[in-house]
């Protein structure tokens, strides 16, 4: 999951340019980063390449995105972990 999810982010940074989106760690503060259009576009990506890797669409995005103390897309690492749930669950 952490591939496909730095995959999704290097793709929607060649638009944005992000010098910090560059080396994605743990802890690279996602949220802070990316407008909500950025977030919309990772959402996109990572829609698209878990429906091409498991076959059917998974819906990641909720009424939790875009609330800053809530967001699975804090960081790389709450995200990957929100990522894992969704699909293991």
């Amino acid at each position: 999951m952490k591939e496909l999810v730095k995959e999704a982010i290097r793709e929607v940074n060649k638009e944005l340019d992000i010098k910090e989106l560059e080396n994605i760690s743990n802890d690279t503060l996602l949220f802070a980063l990316l407008d909500s259009m950025g977030v919309l576009d990772l959402i996109l990506e990572i829609e698209s390449r878990l429906q091409e890797k498991y076959d059917k669409y998974i819906q990641i995005a909720d009424e939790t995105t875009m609330d800053i103390t809530k967001t699975p897309f804090k960081t790389f690492k709450t995200l990957v972990e929100f990522l894992e749930d969704k699909v293991n669950g």
